[in-house]
């Protein structure tokens, strides 16, 4: 979801469109205490070794050297001003991604220097929830005229590694316009390759999984879910091949691209707007909410 990665993605939801819809709709659980601890085995049967877990009891933020989630796209200049790294322009999406340290625009005042106060990030009862939702009217100014703001955490500072098994157990929002997803990118910051783990885009009943290379055609799969529960999203990259979950339920298998062998971390986010998703209008219920469960890693044991 960096600059250039959703312009591909538009031409990846042509191709979803083509894609057949899993006819069977997977039935998820109603809450987060229904969650199993990590697994020793994915569900094709490999071996697992626990390399990353969040459980969320907490939001761990990464700030100076410590803690887990950047809260930015890359790795951004510390200037709070910098908006560059708050949001993807040429997706045209319509938020910023901000976090309680993220000032505004300064418009002279003495009391532009400090945080505007904005939150998306709520960890209560073992689930993490971000949320999107618009603009306080009064700091409108201070964001330069964007009307939404949301949350984004990304694994980028404190994790990343090459091939393995990484999965998302969250509950997911709707309403037009509103684009949640969990994916994985490299650790060079360069792109492709890119590995989509889940996206949706309005309707909680129907998830999208996918990959970008330079060397395969970006090929959505659409899953059908049911889109009140809580479900499981999961990947796993190895050298030869990449398989996707849902569930427990393979969903979608490729080979793995020549260009897809290199470190990645995670990232988990709430988009609005954009090509894709279209515009959120008057039906939009606001503050639109992803509730994260877990986010979990593994290696392929020997």
């Amino acid at each position: 979801m960096f600059d250039g990665v959703k312009a591909s993605r538009r031409a990846a939801l042509a191709a979803a469109a083509l894609a057949a819809a899993l006819a069977a709709c997977l039935p998820g659980g109603s809450d987060a205490v229904a969650a199993t601890g990590p697994l020793e085995r994915s569900p094709d049967g490999k071996r697992l070794t626990l390399t990353f877990a969040d459980e969320f009891d907490e939001f761990r933020p990464y700030r100076l050297g410590q803690g887990v989630w950047r809260t930015t796209l890359r790795e951004g200049p510390v200037d709070p001003q910098d908006f560059n790294v708050r949001t993807l322009k040429s997706n045209k999406e319509l938020q910023l991604y901000v976090d309680p340290d993220m000032h505004g625009r300064r418009r002279g005042r003495e009391d532009d220097d400090r945080p505007l106060g904005l939150n998306p990030f709520t960890a209560r009862n073992g689930t993490l929830e971000i949320a999107a939702r618009p603009v306080p009217r009064e700091l409108a100014e201070r964001l330069d005229g964007y009307r939404y703001v949301s949350g984004m955490i990304t694994s980028q500072p404190s994790f990343r590694q090459t091939y393995g098994y990484f999965e998302m157990r969250a509950k997911l929002p709707r309403g037009k316009g509103v684009w949640p997803a969990f994916w994985l990118l490299p650790a060079d910051l360069s792109w492709p390759p890119e590995i989509d783990v889940m996206e949706s885009v309005g309707d909680p009943s129907k998830v999208y999984v996918t990959l970008h290379s330079n060397h395969v055609k970006a090929e959505g799969t659409e899953v059908r879910v049911s889109p009140d529960d809580f479900h499981t999203f999961s990947v796993s990259w190895t050298h030869d091949e990449v398989i996707w979950f849902v569930d427990g339920r393979e969903v979608k298998r490729m080979a793995t691209p020549a260009d897809m062998h290199k470190p990645m971390y995670m990232l988990a986010n709430i988009a609005l707007g954009g090509d894709w998703a279209g515009q959120p209008d008057a039906t939009t219920p606001f503050p639109a909410r992803m509730q994260i469960d877990y986010i979990r890693a593994y290696r392929f044991a020997p």
